[in-house]
């Protein structure tokens, strides 16, 4: 079973640090190299920019199955919308039904909340989350390419699914 543990602390953003990194190098670095993924992570997943992520609302959580640390996310009220802004397991944790209870849970996050869309973004490259992203509802609405600084772009598809 799966327990979301909220982050919300510096300390308790150091505690999700290392996770963060070592998901990230295993996920990334066959898409788009190590080079982007050390950037990336110093740019948007640094101490600083999530706790100054928190202080704006959007909320964090260390994943646990068994008392383990299986990974991380993260999502923000965007007004009608609710925004899967990070959604990682580590690869010895996935195939074996925590994705769907990540799922049905932000699908009850959003209810309660009035909100009837959920939307997110990922890398183009990453087959294995957007057959997951496709398999649980997600339809994708947009390709969308952004530069982010030193040559790196990100190229990403968006999907949204409704909760009709």
């Amino acid at each position: 079973m799966l327990v979301k543990k909220r982050v919300q602390t510096p300390a308790e953003v150091t505690q999700l640090l290392p996770e963060l990194q070592e998901i990230w190098q295993e996920v990334f670095t066959p898409i788009i190299g190590a080079e982007q993924v050390t950037y990336m992570l110093q740019t948007y997943q640094s101490k600083e920019n999530i706790l100054a992520e928190i202080a704006r609302g959007v909320e964090y959580y260390l994943l646990f199955n068994q008392e383990k640390v299986v990974g991380y996310t993260a999502f923000d009220f965007q007004g009608e919308q609710l925004y899967l802004s990070k959604i990682y397991l580590k690869a010895a944790s996935r195939g074996q039904g925590l994705s769907s209870e990540l799922f049905a849970w932000y699908e009850e996050v959003a209810r309660k909340a009035g909100i009837k869309k959920l939307y997110l973004r990922v890398n183009q490259h990453n087959q294995q989350a957007v057959a997951v992203y496709q398999h649980k509802g997600f339809q994708l609405i947009k390709t969308q390419v952004d530069e982010i600084g030193v040559g790196f772009v990100m190229e990403d598809y968006i999907f949204e699914k409704s909760l009709d």
